[in-house]
């Protein structure tokens, strides 16, 4: 039993060719059968926030990675206070990343601006932080579709890891059960993937994508369809911005790999 996991990236149309892709993610499968990710969305006002994007997905997994012998026991658990503390350590390790990114590159701090969110998951729970606003949509087997977050408008100041008060503006999410699936997407979804006027998962988005990682045989089977449905969907292609999807989908009976990217 175990996990499909994948993660890709499409260039907005509104993006300058010339500049690199703002958004950035990883997904990591550990050995106790949980999975770990983190996805970034750099500033589109500035012009190093690639950079942080990365800077800040790899030192969020990296400190999480640090705890690994903890994690399970934080999952089951289910206490806000040892999740928040965890998380808290991670955003402190992604600052501290972030600041020397910016010493390194000889830039304010500012123009490495970027969003994060960073998820556990397991078959038994999940929990999440996030510092901006990213669609992070789970189901419960046997159950409707939910958000991790509430989305509630955030000010400048909350939307990025680089802000003043980053960690106090971070949302942490915990739900404990048996977890089937996990969908992490772009804000610029929210049109498409949300029922009008009431701000809940609408089923005509995420349902086909539940069902086809229903199905998938391994990782490289999610990872292509993500990237056909980014490219070549009508839903994607009608969306101007860079693009980032990450499924996870719990099948018994599936024991492979992460597919290297």
């Amino acid at each position: 039993m175990g996990w499909v996991a994948a993660v890709d990236f499409r260039r907005g149309e509104d993006s300058c060719a010339a500049q690199p892709r703002r958004n950035f993610g990883k997904l990591e499968k550990l050995n106790n059968g949980m999975v770990i990710g983190a996805v970034a969305n750099g500033a589109g006002s500035v012009a190093s926030s690639h950079l942080g994007a990365k800077v800040s997905v790899r030192s969020g997994l990296a400190a999480l990675c640090a705890d690994v012998d903890v994690l399970s026991t934080v999952l089951i658990g289910g206490s806000e206070s040892p999740l928040e503390d965890l998380f808290a350590k991670v955003m402190e390790a992604v600052g501290e990343a972030v600041r020397r990114a910016a010493v390194e590159e000889n830039v304010a701090v500012s123009e490495l601006a970027t969003s994060l969110t960073v998820f556990i998951v397991g078959p038994f729970g999940l929990a999440a932080m996030q510092v901006g606003r990213t669609l992070l949509v789970y189901r419960a087997r046997g159950g409707g579709y939910g958000h991790v977050f509430e989305l509630a408008d955030t000010s400048n100041d909350c939307d990025y890891v680089t802000g003043p008060d980053a960690i106090d503006c971070m949302q942490t999410g915990f739900t404990r059960g048996p977890i089937e699936f996990l969908c992490l997407a772009s804000s610029a979804f929210e049109l498409v993937s949300l029922e009008e006027g009431e701000g809940i998962p609408a089923d005509p988005f995420f349902q086909p994508l539940d069902r086809y990682a229903s199905s998938a045989l391994d990782d490289g089977d999610v990872h292509r369809g993500i990237r056909e449905f980014l490219r070549t969907s009508n839903v994607s292609r009608d969306i101007g911005e860079d693009l980032t999807l990450a499924l996870c989908r719990y099948n018994p009976g599936d024991n492979s790999a992460l597919g290297q990217r």
